[in-house]
């Protein structure tokens, strides 16, 4: 069972991975597509999927407080306040 205590650690975006095609396979609960998108923290890289919203206000080499769940992002410093829930 993954970690479900809330973690907050210092991260940058080190990568963003759109998704261009017709066929997506990942969808949020609205039936947009989702995105991927790379943190490289002191733990490591922590990867998460995210709304389009969001993946655009992103720019690789940005640094701010990431908050996150498991596997779910939560926030990332003033840009993502609050990412969708996929439960």
């Amino acid at each position: 069972m993954a970690d479900q205590t809330i973690q907050e650690i210092e991260a940058v975006v080190a990568a963003k991975q759109g998704v261009y095609e017709t066929a997506v396979l990942q969808m949020d609960p609205d039936g947009d597509p989702l995105f991927e998108v790379a943190f490289e923290t002191a733990q490591g890289v922590k990867i998460f999927w995210i709304n389009s919203y969001d993946y655009y206000a992103l720019k690789v080499g940005m640094k701010g407080l990431l908050r996150y769940k498991g596997d779910q992002l939560l926030s990332f410093g003033s840009w993502i306040k609050e990412n969708f829930s996929m439960n």
